[in-house]
């Protein structure tokens, strides 16, 4: 499999007569291959556990934001909606909210 502009060498795995393969930039590709070597394991037993704890959890540590970049998006998001004028107290009364109950 050939490369990409701008992305080093094709991870290629072979496993039960499945293959795939990941395009990486080469950033992300030195950053796997770290975090890999830190844990004392190969890339793919690396990604393979990334996989079982996000089956496990729901959700990857590696994806955890600190409460400030969580506090940043979360702001950023609310940002993103367009301006909208203040909704009338009477639009909120039990009577609009449920008017086939009264």
């Amino acid at each position: 499999m050939g490369k990409s502009a701008g992305y080093s060498k094709v991870w290629e795995t072979e496993k039960k007569g499945e293959r795939m393969s990941l395009n990486l930039n080469p950033d992300i590709e030195a950053r796997l291959i770290a975090l890999a070597q830190s844990s004392g394991v190969s890339v793919e037993d690396f990604l393979l556990h990334i996989v079982i704890v996000e089956e496990k959890t729901g959700h990857s540590k590696v994806r955890r934001l600190s409460p400030e970049q969580w506090a940043v998006q979360f702001e950023e998001w609310a940002d993103s909606f367009p301006e909208a004028p203040p909704i009338p107290d009477e639009a909120l009364s039990r009577e609009n909210l449920y008017p086939d109950r009264w």
